[in-house]
């Protein structure tokens, strides 16, 4: 499934990154000094990004194989049609319930890097749980316990991050670019390294998984070597955790932000049908080889595309960015439609194309998304707007669109996923392409226009 991505950020649920609560000192009064990102503990911290995301890379990527692989009559046949899209609305649940558990832990009983090696052993737990688990519901019950555990531990990374760098607003980027490069590191590890070393593919194997659990453990070790970041005193009022009854109220009141919640949840349907099915249709109806491998290659674009988008938003509007990323993704899914169809040659540089401009669609709709909603809501309800944000953007819209992915699937392509015909997925990827365009023209018409983001 992005951002996660950090890809496949949008895949799993994490928590935007502007929503993300700096844990203050632990004397209130004392002034904040941090560290350039070129030292020994910028480093480190760039290292905790990266483990963090190669750790969901390595299997959520190739968990729809994974099951196509042991549904019905194949494999262990635990899995019946259509749990594809149940197994990965499991990320978007603990989107939705992830800041109630972010509030608990913003309560700093604890300083964060002990709370994040008990998050990672706990990650690790779930993993062996599903691993070894011989039915569908011990399956998507350790899924969902591993996606309460990781979406916590990913704003903790990241407010440590932001809490111990000098300058966090020139620095973040680089230390974020980490992230997405864990992503594909695991990746091309799981989709080439191993395939090269062993001779075999393991993308519709457990192994992948079980890749996940060992670098669970090592994060979780890795984790005792962090900055100690001590537990505040006392929270902020509006800090990420629980919502501020207030400003929630006068937030929900303004037109704007209403309809910027709305096209987060819309916007975030169509991407869940990609996260659950692509790797799955190359592997069994196209017959790519190494195919993890291959799809990084999108957030290889992702991490351009976030360096570019600052220069971008100098010249159009942030409505015009939602709308150019809104109409890249009905443009990909169509291609990915009608390359079902096309000849060898031909469906090779469609489907190249589609992995490419996933990265584009993303920065321009995602990250746009969460500076339009900082734009709308100001400084004093800033944490307020982007933890809403994220319940509807990774929690309701991923969720959403992870349930019609397996609704779809299992309407419209056979049990067995590799008798399913041409026609059949192209049927399946014209939904996420018509969910796309009324997404696309429901933003031209609906969504106000937003203040320009200051030169």
């Amino acid at each position: 499934m992005a951002e996660t991505p950090d890809d496949p950020p949008s895949l799993v649920a994490v928590p935007p990154m502007e929503q993300v609560a700096v844990p203050p000192p632990s004397d209130d009064d004392a002034p904040h000094v941090g560290v350039p990102i070129r030292s020994l503990i910028g480093v480190k911290l760039s290292v905790a990004m990266f483990l963090h995301n190669f750790v969901l890379s390595a299997w959520i990527v190739t968990l729809g194989s994974y099951i196509k692989a042991n549904t019905g009559d194949q494999g262990s046949g635990i899995f019946a049609a259509g749990f594809v899209g149940v197994a990965y609305g499991a990320g978007p649940l603990g989107g939705m319930i992830a800041p109630f558990i972010m509030g608990l832990l913003a309560d700093h009983f604890f300083a964060t890097e002990r709370i994040l090696v008990v998050l990672h052993l706990l990650g690790a737990t779930a993993l062996a749980a599903a691993i070894a688990a011989d039915s569908q519901m011990a399956f998507y019950l350790a899924a969902l316990g591993y996606f309460l555990t990781f979406i916590p531990s990913s704003a903790l990374v990241s407010s440590m991050t932001f809490h111990h760098l000098a300058r966090p607003e020139r620095d973040f980027p680089i230390a974020r670019a980490w992230s997405t490069g864990g992503w594909i590191a695991a990746g091309l590890f799981v989709g080439w390294i191993w395939p090269s070393l062993t001779g075999k593919s393991i993308e519709m194997t457990a192994t992948p998984m079980k890749i996940a659990l060992v670098a669970e453990l090592v994060i979780a070790a890795f984790c005792l070597f962090l900055p100690h970041t001590p537990p505040a005193k006392r929270r902020p009022v509006g800090a990420v955790g629980g919502f501020s009854g207030s400003q929630t109220l006068d937030l929900i009141r303004e037109r704007r932000f209403i309809a910027l919640m709305a096209l987060a949840v819309l916007a975030h349907i169509p991407p869940q049908f990609y996260y659950a099915y692509f790797n799955v249709y190359l592997n069994t109806s196209v017959g790519w080889s190494r195919t993890a491998a291959k799809m990084t290659l999108g957030q290889v674009v992702e991490v351009v595309c976030m360096l570019l988008l600052p220069a971008l938003l100098l010249r159009v509007s942030i409505k015009t960015s939602i709308l150019i990323g809104m109409a890249v993704w009905t443009g990909r899914f169509w291609l990915i439609s009608a390359s079902a169809s096309m000849p060898s040659a031909s469906q090779d540089v469609a489907l190249f194309t589609a992995i490419l401009v996933h990265g584009v669609a993303f920065t321009l709709v995602s990250i746009a998304l969460q500076m339009d909603v900082n734009l709308c809501a100001g400084p004093r309800r800033r944490a307020t707007a982007q933890g809403l944000l994220s319940v509807a953007m990774s929690g309701m819209g991923c969720f959403i669109g992870a349930e019609l992915s397996g609704l779809f699937g299992a309407r419209l392509l056979s049990t067995q996923l590799e008798s399913a015909t041409a026609d059949a997925w192209r049927l399946f990827w014209l939904v996420p392409t018509g969910i796309s365009a009324t997404v696309l023209v429901l933003t031209a018409l609906l969504l106000p226009g937003a203040k320009r983001q200051p030169h």
